[in-house]
C-alpha cells in the first residue's frame, strides 16, 4: 500500500481521540507496530482501503482482518513481545513521565480487554480510522461499505470493532450505520490523556443488518 506510511502518520495524529500525544514518545513505534502491522503486510493490502484528498493525504482508513485465528496467532506473539519491551523501558527507566504514564494504562487496560472483553463472534474484524476534520456521514458510510464488501468477498457473515468515545456518546450514531454496541469498558488510556470519562465500544455489524441499511 503506497498510503501505509499515511496510514501511520494519521493513527499517530489522532491516538489521543483525534488528537496527537502531547509529549515525546520515544517507543511508539512499538506500540505503532502493534496496532498496524497485522494488516500493512504486503499479502493482506488487498482488504485495506483508505480515504485521501486530492493531495494523497490520507484522511481515513479501514483495516480489515478476514482471516481471525491467523490474526490471533500473530497477535498473541505480538502482544507478549511489546509487553516485554515496554515493561522492560518502563522498569529502567528510559521513558519520560507521560510517556511512562501512557505505556503503564496501555499495558492496564490491554490486561483488562484481554479478562474482559467479549470474544469474537462474528468471523471478522476492523480497524477503521477518521480524521477530525473528516468525520461525515459519507466518509463512515464509505468505510463501513468497504469493510461490508471485504466481508462479502471472503464469504463472511459480518464483522466487528473498537470504537473509542466519551461516556454516553456516539452509540446512537453507531447504530444508526447498522452496528450494535455489545460490550462497553473503561478506557483508561484516553480518560487520563482527555480528562474526562471514556470507554471502549464494541460494535458488531451483520450482513443482515448491513442489507437493511
Amino acid at each position: 500500500m503506497a498510503d501505509a506510511a499515511e496510514v501511520r502518520r494519521l493513527f499517530r495524529d489522532t491516538i489521543a481521540l483525534g488528537r496527537p500525544l502531547p509529549f515525546p514518545c520515544v517507543a511508539l513505534h512499538r506500540y505503532e507496530a502493534l496496532c498496524l502491522a497485522w494488516y500493512l503486510r504486503p499479502e493482506r493490502l488487498p482488504d485495506q482501503a483508505v480515504l485521501a484528498d486530492d493531495a494523497g493525504r490520507v484522511h481515513g482508513y479501514a483495516l480489515v482482518c478476514t482471516d481471525q485465528a491467523a490474526y490471533v496467532r500473530w497477535m498473541r506473539s505480538a502482544a507478549l513481545r511489546w509487553t516485554a519491551a515496554t515493561t522492560w523501558a518502563l522498569a529502567t527507566r528510559q521513558l519520560g513521565s507521560g510517556e511512562a504514564q501512557f505505556h503503564r494504562l496501555r499495558l492496564y487496560d490491554g490486561w483488562a480487554a484481554w479478562r474482559n472483553a467479549p470474544r469474537p463472534v462474528l468471523p471478522a474484524h476492523a480497524h477503521f480510522n477518521l480524521a477530525r476534520g473528516a468525520r461525515g456521514r459519507l466518509r463512515v458510510v464509505a468505510l463501513v461499505d468497504h469493510i461490508d464488501a471485504r466481508c462479502v468477498a471472503h464469504g463472511l457473515s459480518g464483522w466487528y470493532g473498537e470504537i473509542n468515545a466519551p461516556v454516553g456518546r456516539r452509540a446512537s450514531a453507531l447504530e444508526a450505520h447498522g452496528a450494535r454496541v455489545v460490550h462497553r469498558m473503561p478506557n483508561r488510556t484516553l480518560s487520563w490523556l482527555r480528562e474526562t470519562p471514556i470507554e471502549r465500544l464494541t460494535v458488531a455489524r451483520t450482513l443482515a443488518l448491513a442489507r437493511t441499511r
